[in-house]
This record gives C-alpha cells, sequence and structure tokens, in this order.
C-alpha cells in the first residue's frame, strides 16, 4: 500500500502553526508512514500578531488544501490552528470543510490516546447549549460517532457515556429540566436503536473511570477542560463525515510563544499519525 499524500495547513502564519507543522513533518515517524506536504509559509508575517492578512493567508492555505484534495493530489488534510476571527460566522474548521464539500452532517470528535470524545456542540456561546440540543440531534450524532469507531477502531461493543447539561445532571429536575426532557429521553431512544449508552453521569465520573468507550459531552468546554489536564500534548481534533480524513492539534494559535522556537509539536505528529492511520482504513472499508 502506498504512503499516504497528507495536505498539511500550516494556519495562522502569526502563530506556532508554522513552526509545529515543520518539526512535525520532519518527524522520522511521519517520514516512514506518510508523504506530507506543507501548505503555506511564515514568510512576511509578523510572529505572535494576528491581523487580517494573516486571516486572509490561513483561509487561503485551507483553500488550496481543498483543491489538492479534490484533484486527488492528497488523501487527507491535517490543520494547523488558526484564529476563529479567520471563519467569521462559519465556526471554524469543521464547519469550512462541510461547506466547502456541500455537507449538512459533520461532527467533531476529540481524540487523545484511549480517549474518544464527541462535542454534541462546539463553538456557541454557553448561553445558548441548552437552546442547541435536541433529542433527535444527540440521537443522530451519537449514532453516527459510534458507527464510525465501530468500523474504523473496532469497537464492536462499543459502550457509550452521555455527560449531564447541569450540576449533579439536573438532581431530578431542582437544578434544570434538560436531563429530564432532552438527554433521558434520547439516551431511552438510543438503546431502543440497539446501542450501549449508559448516562446522564456527571462529567468528572465519565473521564475518571470510562475512558476506554465513547463519552459523549454536552458543550466544548465540558470536553476541553479534562482533555487538556489528562492529554495536553496528545488531543487531535477528527471531523467525520468529509470524503477524506481530516485533523488538527487541539490546541490554539499560541501567539504568546509564535516566533520563539518553543511550540510543542507532539499534538501535531499524533494528528498526522491518525490522519495516515485512518486514510488508510478507509481504503479497507
Amino acid at each position: 500500500m502506498h504512503k499516504p499524500v497528507i495536505a498539511v495547513t500550516v494556519g495562522d502564519p502569526a502563530g506556532i502553526g508554522p513552526e509545529i507543522a515543520e518539526k512535525a513533518v520532519s518527524n522520522q515517524t511521519i517520514l516512514r508512514i506518510c508523504k506530507p506536504i506543507i501548505i503555506g509559509s511564515s514568510y512576511g508575517f509578523t510572529a505572535g500578531k494576528n491581523t487580517r492578512k494573516s486571516d486572509k493567508a490561513a483561509i487561503l492555505f485551507l483553500n488550496k488544501a481543498v483543491e489538492l484534495l479534490r484533484k486527488n493530489v492528497a488523501d487527507a488534510v491535517v490543520t494547523a490552528p488558526v484564529s476563529k476571527s479567520a471563519f467569521g460566522k462559519i465556526g471554524g474548521h469543521t464547519e469550512f470543510f462541510a461547506n466547502k464539500f456541500n455537507l449538512q452532517k459533520v461532527e467533531m470528535l476529540m481524540m487523545a490516546d484511549e480517549l474518544k470524545v464527541l462535542l454534541l456542540t462546539r463553538h456557541i456561546p454557553l448561553k445558548d447549549v441548552s437552546k442547541e440540543i435536541k433529542i433527535d440531534k444527540i440521537v443522530g450524532s451519537v449514532e453516527f460517532a459510534s458507527s464510525y469507531l465501530r468500523k474504523r477502531f473496532n469497537k464492536k461493543k462499543l459502550e457509550i457515556f452521555i455527560c449531564g447539561l447541569n450540576p449533579h445532571c439536573g438532581d431530578k429536575g431542582l437544578v434544570g429540566k434538560e436531563e429530564q426532557k432532552i438527554i433521558i429521553p434520547a439516551i431511552i431512544n438510543l438503546r431502543k436503536n440497539g446501542l450501549n449508552v449508559f448516562g446522564p453521569m456527571n462529567p468528572e465520573d465519565v473521564f475518571n473511570k470510562h475512558r476506554d468507550g465513547l463519552i459523549v459531552s454536552i458543550y466544548h468546554d465540558q470536553a476541553m477542560i479534562p482533555l487538556k489536564i489528562l492529554k495536553p500534548n496528545k488531543i487531535v481534533n477528527l471531523t467525520i463525515g468529509l470524503p477524506f480524513v481530516r485533523t488538527s492539534p487541539g490546541h490554539g494559535t499560541g501567539y504568546d510563544i509564535a516566533g520563539k522556537g518553543k511550540a510543542n509539536p507532539e499534538s501535531m505528529i499524533e494528528a498526522l499519525k491518525l490522519a495516515c492511520y485512518l486514510t488508510k482504513k478507509e481504503k479497507l472499508i
């Protein structure tokens, strides 16, 4: 089997993206398992200073990656961090690629060693989370993610752990009704559909005791805080539902250390490893 060709965008050229991309594609393990193509450069930009020019460049690099994917020059894409200001109202990388390929159904999985976490909502204000979660949305997203994991990671007996939204999972409705009205009915439907689902559960219990299954977080920071405490240099963002593999390191642009040679490329290396593994796996499905 040929080595997968991985398009690697450097993200915001004023951030740490160019540094971690260069370090990652120089890694001997990465060179052994794939053929990386770096898209973008920090040339002409001031390290640590995000500007409209650097935002536009970041989107330009992503559009070039889309071009290579459409022409089948690249098999997958790994994206270095971009400021949310570059995307505007689109959202982020996940929504960018969904829009480019006219897809309605994509999901964000955060991967870190044995941890696999589905984010039911992504980059929205916390005050809007309860309005965004619906029974059908939970059921559809969980079924979509569990199907993906069973096929690509041989998780035939996948256990699924769904976090609650409110403190103490609502305490039977005393501190919030979302568990009673939305999350529990969704869990009942998922069980009827044959999935091995537990919940709603307190997130601290899930991340402490149930790391081998699929963890379902209701909102962004419910997933990211424990992930960054437990696996700070291992987190990979995986978009599922695209016609190709897309991963990225699970951290931001790091403007405060950009240009200083201090950026840790470990998450970027993990993102490349995962992209390579999944690209090979896709060809066998």
